[in-house]
């Protein structure tokens, strides 16, 4: 229940910005607002001419007009039958459930820890695509973990650090437990051998990962991936993933320390 709460808390210190041309969350949404507008005024256009040609009983084949619907002195599309009760009721349950899945992918898209199984769904991954990000993202996290596991020129163990943090926060949860120190410690440490910090490198795995995603997927995936804002090492049950492992071992420390967790067996 909480592995999505504890993904290691990458995300905390992920301070470098996407691309500053990836669209914002009220860009797209308007987007989706206008093609949904779109796709309502070209249904009710359809559904007019369809009892139309039902209408003139002539048996023909009519052949379908593809043009948009015509639109009035200031250009807003014309109603395509207007007073016509039936077509008004279909219309709207066309416009209903629509809506409805533009409501639903909005939702889903607050969750910026999303399971694998939802973020392939959303961004209609193939199975092929589904198979390369599974990849990886498990290339990634192990990339992170060999990042904190490395030792500070000081001694110090970040991911043991973090392992601690973490159940302490389970078993004693509303706590200020350290968090503030060790994140600075990641933004402000130099990995030994280097002249980058723990969280310049970190970034950098996950700047990686994104590239791999815009080389492996379509322009509109892409651009879908961009707008959800979610951070590439906090895709959930990823089958292989060594934060699951992570997380086995901060529930067991957990525990040690009094918290009662059921097992997930």
């Amino acid at each position: 229940m909480l592995l999505s709460t504890a993904a290691l808390g990458f995300a905390v210190f992920s301070y470098t910005q996407e691309p500053a041309a990836a669209p914002t969350r009220s860009s797209t949404d308007a987007k989706r607002v206008a093609e949904l507008e779109t796709k309502v005024q070209e249904l009710a256009y359809e559904v007019s001419t369809l009892k139309a040609e039902r209408a003139a009983g002539d048996g023909a084949s009519a052949v379908r007009s593809t043009k948009p619907p015509q639109l009035d002195e200031n250009g807003e599309p014309m109603p395509a039958a207007e007073g016509d009760p039936e077509l008004a009721a279909m219309v709207d349950d066309a416009v209903d459930r629509k809506t409805k899945q533009v409501m639903d992918e909005m939702r889903i898209k607050q969750n910026k820890k999303p399971e694998m199984t939802v973020f392939a769904q959303m961004l209609e991954l193939s199975k092929e695509q589904v198979a390369a990000a599974e990849r990886t993202v498990v290339e990634g996290q192990r990339d992170v973990h060999q990042i904190l596991e490395t030792p500070t020129a000081d001694g110090r163990n970040l991911m043991d650090e973090l392992v601690e943090l973490m159940a302490k926060g389970i078993a004693e949860p509303g706590k200020d437990h350290g968090w503030g120190q060790w994140i600075g410690s990641v933004m402000s440490q130099k990995v030994p051998g280097t002249d980058e910090s723990y969280g310049v490198r970190i970034e950098a795995v996950k700047t990686r990962m994104r590239q791999t995603f815009q080389r492996e997927w379509t322009k509109e995936q892409y651009a879908e991936y961009q707008a959800w804002g979610v951070d590439p090492t906090e895709i959930q049950n990823v089958p292989e993933s060594p934060n699951q492992i992570l997380w086995e071992r901060i529930q067991d420390r957990a525990r040690a320390m009094g918290a009662r967790i059921p097992n997930s067996d």
